[in-house]
């Protein structure tokens, strides 16, 4: 239920977000607090929480800090799980504000709203090009909607690419038809981003299992992989075996660069400078690509352009800051004078708590490992600590690392905390692995 930004505003407690709610707008000392206090209010589930969101959703007024703060509000009530919002929510399936209408599509099939007439409304609204399209399908799609197929079939021939996939994985949801899987399998591989970040939603919500290989090779960011990687597997009508499942999740969490297929080229050479420049490109096959020629340049060249942009940009750039993590232990050659430099560098990021820049301290932990062999004990101790709040990924790592130690001395060493994983973690992706370790022993 919880996201990594849901509390963010520590100091206000309940009464003050739902006093927030009851301000007049024209006294507001910011035209965002009302946003801010129903955002807020997803840290604390209740009756009281519950009663002061609906109320505000009663609101009347075309004041636009308010119907922003309504959007959310359906949501948060969603999220919450509250089913008597359901009625409520599913009247501003006729708002004239197209937004409004996508977030109480989406929390509809979140709730599992199950009112015949509620779905005839949604599948009406299809035929709607200003609306939502693509949350729509995914909404009735994700509620078993069976009267939508014939409506949903139509849109599998759509003009954009993410009505079109939405709707191809409906259809195979819904009715089974898996005529139109090819095409789920090319939109990961489109020639623009969004689209191919919509198209790993749609194959989680086709559950294709099949497309597993082409995703993990797909040039988007590590973070969409691995949430679909994570969500095939956990799927209990998937079949796949121990060793494939931590395979593929192995596959993704080393996020080897000549591993992944880019959609574009150089047609010279580009200065070192430039490629590392090409870290910051908001598209990823175009960061894969950089990665790619880097990996082959002289460190020396490499550690000299990093070194001109880590203060200005790339140390607070989180798309960036964890490809430089990763290059850090693809390249062999660096200086004693850059490595005393890129061990604080990594030492920093292992503990780094930003929540952007989640991708990053695993990523350095592996590099870590790499560049500072037999110095990573101290990481370890505080990635299986069970008394801990660390990502499951941060912690996988530190698994993938007693889990290449030949001498087999981690594993005995963290016996007790690996044993300890298995019984005691919440996170089966974790238990596994940990598993194979035992096993392996």
């Amino acid at each position: 239920m919880t996201g990594l930004f849901d509390n963010i505003h520590a100091g206000l407690d309940q009464q003050g977000a739902i006093d927030i709610l009851s301000t007049e707008v024209g006294n507001l000392e910011s035209e965002s607090d009302y946003y801010m206090a129903v955002s807020h209010l997803i840290n604390f589930p209740g009756p009281k929480t519950c009663h002061a969101l609906l109320a505000f959703l009663d609101k009347c007024s075309a004041d636009v800090p308010v119907g922003l703060a309504q959007r959310k509000a359906v949501e948060v009530l969603a999220r919450l799980g509250v089913a008597e919002a359901t009625s409520k929510i599913s009247s501003f399936l006729s708002s004239s504000d197209v937004y409004m209408v996508e977030n109480a599509a989406w929390a509809l099939s979140h709730l599992n709203c199950q009112d015949p007439e509620v779905h005839q409304y949604m599948i009406d609204l299809l035929d709607d090009p200003s609306q939502n399209q693509r949350v729509l399908i995914q909404s009735l799609s994700k509620l078993s909607v069976k009267s939508a197929i014939s409506t949903i079939s139509v849109h599998t021939a759509h003009e954009k690419t993410s009505v079109r996939g939405a709707a191809i994985a409906a259809m195979i949801r819904l009715s089974g038809d898996q005529s139109h899987l090819a095409d789920l399998s090319d939109h990961l591989y489109g020639s623009n981003q969004m689209d191919r970040q919509s198209a790993v939603q749609d194959v989680i919500d086709a559950n294709a299992v099949e497309l597993l290989s082409d995703l993990m090779q797909a040039p988007i960011s590590p973070a969409f992989r691995m949430r679909a990687v994570r969500s095939l597997l956990n799927n209990p009508s998937n079949k796949l075996s121990d060793i494939d499942s931590l395979s593929a999740v192995d596959q993704v969490l080393l996020d080897d660069p000549r591993l992944i297929t880019v959609l574009h080229h150089y047609s010279d050479p580009l200065p070192t400078e430039l490629l590392i420049d090409g870290l910051f490109h908001p598209d990823f096959s175009r960061c894969y690509l950089a990665m790619q020629a880097l990996i082959k340049r002289d460190a020396q060249e490499i550690w000299s352009a990093i070194e001109n942009c880590w203060q200005d940009k790339a140390h607070n750039d989180y798309g960036a800051h964890y490809f430089l993590m990763r290059l850090f232990g693809l390249v062999e050659g660096w200086t004693e004078e850059a490595l005393l430099d890129i061990r604080k560098i990594l030492s920093n990021a292992i503990t780094d708590k930003r929540p952007q820049f989640r991708k990053s301290p695993p990523a350095a932990l592996l590099s870590f490992a790499i560049l500072f062999p037999g110095q990573y004990d101290c990481f370890l101790d505080n990635c299986l600590s069970l008394k801990n709040t660390l990502s499951w990924d941060i912690r996988y790592a530190a698994l993938l690392l007693i889990q290449s130690d030949q001498t087999e001395h981690l594993q005995l060493r963290y016996q007790r905390q690996l044993q300890q994983l298995v019984e005691l973690d919440v996170d089966s992706v974790l238990q596994l692995k940990a598993q194979s370790i035992l096993d392996r022993g």
